[in-house]
């Protein structure tokens, strides 16, 4: 009998290992693409490591929700294939010294509701298309932003239009 349970059971418990393995390698390549930061470096691909109990990742169901990158020291752009991790709903990379334009690549984040960018180097303007972020209910670009109050204005009325 306990022989047919196992059997039973086993497909379910091998097909979320895959998902768990893919996504333990795609915050592994996040680390790499910002260059193995120290304030992140028990991120390990040992098996034995499970990702969903690394302090800056948030799990359910297995899978990442959720990721707190916020005064971690990490330099660079947010890697265009963060969005591969399908079940995000919070970003924080608060507080950084992420450079470059709005990251477009976020708008594959189709589940994301929690966004926060606050205190890094963005330059250029926010581009009025956020409004693709259609979950959004919190969104932080305050800080060290270079735009003009007038472009912040325009974008933040028509992001809220749309929530």
């Amino acid at each position: 009998m306990l022989t047919i349970f196992r059997l039973i059971t086993l497909p379910f418990h091998a097909s979320s290992q895959p998902n768990n393995s893919l996504e333990r390698h795609i915050l592994l390549k996040i680390k790499q693409f910002w260059s193995h930061p120290p304030s992140i470096n028990h991120w390990s691909a040992a098996e034995s490591s499970d990702h969903c109990t690394w302090p800056e990742i948030t799990c359910k169901e297995n899978s990442v929700t959720g990721l707190n990158l916020s005064s971690k020291d990490v330099t660079g752009k947010i890697p265009p294939f963060i969005c591969d991790l399908k079940h995000l709903t919070i970003l924080d990379f608060s507080n950084n010294s992420i450079v470059g334009s709005f990251p477009t690549g976020l708008y594959n984040c189709i589940n994301l509701w929690h966004l926060d960018l606050s205190d890094n180097y963005f330059v250029g303007i926010i581009p009025g298309v956020v409004d693709k972020l259609s979950h959004l209910s919190f969104l932080n670009l305050g800080g060290k932003w270079e735009t003009t109050s007038q472009e912040m204005f325009q974008l933040l009325s028509g992001v809220f239009r749309s929530l």
